[in-house]
């Protein structure tokens, strides 16, 4: 490294000092936590982060596997419920679906 080079990240490290003597994150969307971390430095691993966020991975996790534990009931006991079989519901998933008639559909009270 040359010297003007040294000396701006000597500017920068001054600055971030100046402006970060409480160890506080500026203002910014939660996706975009680590990689203000990594450029502030707060001394949390992104472990630590997205622990503190409070993700919903494992809520959707959960919810997901209940759907397949309820499909799988239907499939075996060979249910139908509400005029509808798993054989009905694998058709469905495996159809194209018409973005148009959706909206359609939602939009018609």
């Amino acid at each position: 490294m040359n010297e003007s080079e040294l000396r701006r990240q000597e500017l920068l490290r001054q600055t971030r000092k100046l402006y970060n003597d409480h160890n506080e994150l500026p203002a910014v969307h939660p996706r975009y936590g680590r990689i203000c971390s990594s450029l502030y430095g707060d001394g949390r691993t992104a472990a630590e982060h997205s622990a503190s966020s409070g993700g919903s991975f494992y809520v959707r996790l959960v919810i997901g596997i209940l759907c397949f534990v309820f499909y799988v009931c239907v499939d075996q006991s060979q249910a139908e419920i509400a005029q509808v079989s798993s054989s009905v519901i694998a058709e469905q998933i495996g159809q194209d679906m018409d973005a148009d008639a959706l909206i359609e559909t939602l939009a018609s009270p």
